[in-house]
């Protein structure tokens, strides 16, 4: 059977098969998206200071509790001046003369 002898009948539903399941793989994939973006930030990923709220910018310094959650150095020092947990999930950050339980400084990205 040639292609060219394919019927209007047959060919339309084939077409509207074919877009229908590309559309349900778009919209799959964009849910997929959506639910990662949605997990990184319940675990504290965010594109900005929970604490001042203000977004990071490139080559920013962000400081980074044990618990991985990310504050700007400024705003998590002011923060562990006066308790000495993680402002986002309340995690102990330990105290051990001048060096405290945080992770080393990162750039923004």
């Amino acid at each position: 059977m040639r292609i060219s002898t394919i019927s209007f009948n047959v060919s339309l539903p084939l077409l509207g098969v074919g877009l229908l399941t590309l559309l349900l793989s778009f919209c799959f994939c964009f849910y997929l998206w959506r639910l990662k973006r949605q997990s990184a930030e319940e675990r504290g990923y965010t594109r900005m200071c929970p604490v001042c709220l203000d977004e990071f910018h490139n080559a920013e310094k962000v400081a980074l509790c044990p618990c991985r959650h990310s504050f700007h150095v400024k705003c998590l020092q002011q923060w562990l001046d006066q308790h000495n947990t993680c402002p986002m999930c309340k995690t102990r950050v330990t105290s051990q003369g001048e060096t405290t339980g945080l992770i080393a400084s990162t750039s923004a990205v």
